[in-house]
């Protein structure tokens, strides 16, 4: 009869258990703002694109992976500047966290964070901006065609491309620039 009952508690504690992914919460991101410019001029850059791609990490008895669940963007206005504003994300397993990588471009410049000579100024990045503090980001204007061409080839974030709109123009005008076709956006009809 113990084997039974400890039968029995084991698997309904293995039900409750993978029942926790069914929930789902949500994150509330703060804004948060700042400024692009040149690495070497220090100009502020008009029209860089400031991409937020949100990660969720999940932890299951196999470990743990990363998958995209949300983006936002925006373009630097004349000044440089750009705000990315606060955000509530919905979580698929509430035992996750919330990451997210920032991504700034523009064409002719080297990628933050990927460029070795991007930077955010004053801050140790680790992928997402402190929450609600101005910080500056410094990007390398590409002087031959070879660094434009090396700095193009890099794995596009996995969100829509409804959601990175800007980007992918972008991105696309530096491709056709360098003799590639450009990345095609797809159309979701009703």
């Amino acid at each position: 009869m113990k084997k039974v009952i400890l039968l029995i508690g084991l698997v309904i504690g293995f039900c409750l258990l993978s029942g926790m992914s069914l929930f789902k919460g949500e994150y509330y991101l703060s804004s948060f703002e700042g400024k692009v410019v040149d690495a070497d001029t220090k100009e502020p850059l008009k029209d860089a694109v400031v991409l937020a791609v949100y990660y969720e990490e999940t932890i299951s008895p196999a470990g743990s992976g990363h998958y995209a669940v949300d983006a936002q963007e925006t373009l630097t206005d004349s000044d440089g500047q750009f705000r990315i504003p606060s955000k509530t994300v919905k979580s698929k397993d509430i035992r996750g966290k919330l990451e997210c990588n920032l991504i700034i471009f523009k064409v002719g410049y080297g990628f933050f964070p990927d460029h070795k000579l991007s930077k955010a100024v004053g801050e140790e990045y680790k992928g997402w901006p402190t929450p609600e503090k101005y910080i500056m980001y410094e990007i390398p204007k590409l002087k031959t065609r070879e660094e434009r061409d090396n700095n193009i080839h890099f794995s596009r974030p996995n969100v829509p491309n409804s959601l990175m709109k800007e980007f992918i123009k972008l991105l696309n005008q530096e491709r056709v620039y360098l003799g590639y076709d450009p990345f095609t956006i797809e159309v979701k009809e009703n």
